[in-house]
């Protein structure tokens, strides 16, 4: 377990409310909690709970209505661009190559041709993209457009990678492929990218991946349970503790 030093990014009592043609609905409510430098986090919660807004509000594209995030102990205004993000949907422009969409981020950064080329032949190898670069997203499968999408944020080096659901769009076989290359690059400690919070409706994802599970409630969510994963990787889900931990986040959950 990663001794909790140093909190990276901490929500406290957070609400966020929306105003829609019916009137306001608060999605969350009150909801703090501290992520450490080094963890991976995953947040699971039925439909409609607010997961994906908690990760919008830690990214910075969403300001909480009430509360606070900090990141590194600051208040955190705006974009946060010691995070990235990697969506269910892929969120690739389909007029650009692979290589160009990895590029991306790193062009909003204003960064030079040459770091960004380097970073981009460098996050193609780590992700098994070598020869797609100049490939379209069309041509490529679910997996792989996943996999541009994944080397896209890791690219930037974010210190906080935050991820919606990254599996959910793939075939079983993909998923475990790329959640197994995900932890990889989690436990690599030479990697800038070393703390992790993911977004799933996939309980045994979560308690595969996770050192810690939040479990949110029902709209408006709220953190309904905290539950810590104290199994070793890597983590079989024939083992009768990894059934103990599904069937008590399905008790959380109800």
């Amino acid at each position: 377990m990663i001794p909790e030093a140093h909190t990276l990014i901490e929500l406290q009592h957070v609400t966020r409310r929306f105003m829609l043609p019916q009137g306001e609905v608060t999605v969350i409510e009150n909801i703090s909690f501290k992520a450490m430098e080094g963890e991976f986090i995953s947040i699971v919660g039925p439909s409609g709970a607010g997961k994906s807004t908690l990760l919008r509000m830690m990214n910075g594209l969403l300001p909480p209505s009430e509360g606070a995030v900090l990141y590194n102990g600051r208040e955190q205004r705006g974009i946060n661009l010691d995070t990235a993000m990697v969506f269910q949907n892929f969120g690739l422009l389909p007029w650009l190559t692979v290589s160009q969409n990895i590029e991306l981020g790193l062009e909003a950064r204003s960064k030079d041709v040459v770091y960004r080329r380097s970073q981009v032949n460098r996050y193609i190898t780590k992700v098994g993209l070598e020869g797609y670069e100049e490939a379209y997203p069309r041509e490529l499968s679910g997996g792989m457009k996943q996999r541009v999408g994944l080397a896209r944020a890791l690219a930037v080096e974010p210190s906080l990678l935050l991820m919606d659901e990254p599996f959910s769009s793939l075939d079983v076989l993909t998923s475990i492929n790329l959640r197994n290359e995900l932890l990889d690059i989690w436990s690599d400690r030479e990697n800038v990218v070393n703390t992790m919070i993911m977004v799933t409706h996939n309980i045994e994802e979560a308690i595969e991946l996770s050192d810690r599970i939040l479990i949110l409630s029902n709209r408006p969510g709220k953190i309904a349970g905290e539950l810590r994963i104290d199994l070793p990787r890597p983590r079989r889900k024939r083992d009768p503790l990894f059934s103990e931990y599904v069937d008590r986040v399905f008790s959380l959950l109800a």
